[in-house]
C-alpha cells in the first residue's frame, strides 16, 4: 500500500530507510512498511490525507453558434 507522508514539522529530520538522505518536507509517497508504521506510531511523521476535488464538471457544449 502507497502512502503520501511528510515530517510532523518541515524543521524535523526524518531519514529515509535506504540511507539515501532524507524526507522532503512536502512528503513523499513510500510503501508502508514497519519502518515507517513505527515513524507514524512515534509521531515522527503524519499520513496526508488527499481531499476529494469538487467535481470540475462544466456546463455542456452548445451545438451551433
Amino acid at each position: 500500500m502507497t502512502t503520501r507522508i511528510k515530517p510532523r514539522s518541515p524543521a524535523l529530520l526524518v531519514f529515509l530507510p535506504d540511507g539515501s538522505g532524507a524526507l522532503p518536507p512536502d512528503g513523499l509517497d513510500v510503501h508502508l512498511d514497519t519502518y515507517w508504521h513505527r515513524r507514524l506510531a512515534d509521531g515522527d511523521v503524519v499520513a496526508v490525507v488527499n481531499k476529494p476535488r469538487a467535481n470540475a464538471k462544466t456546463s455542456p457544449a452548445r451545438r451551433g453558434a
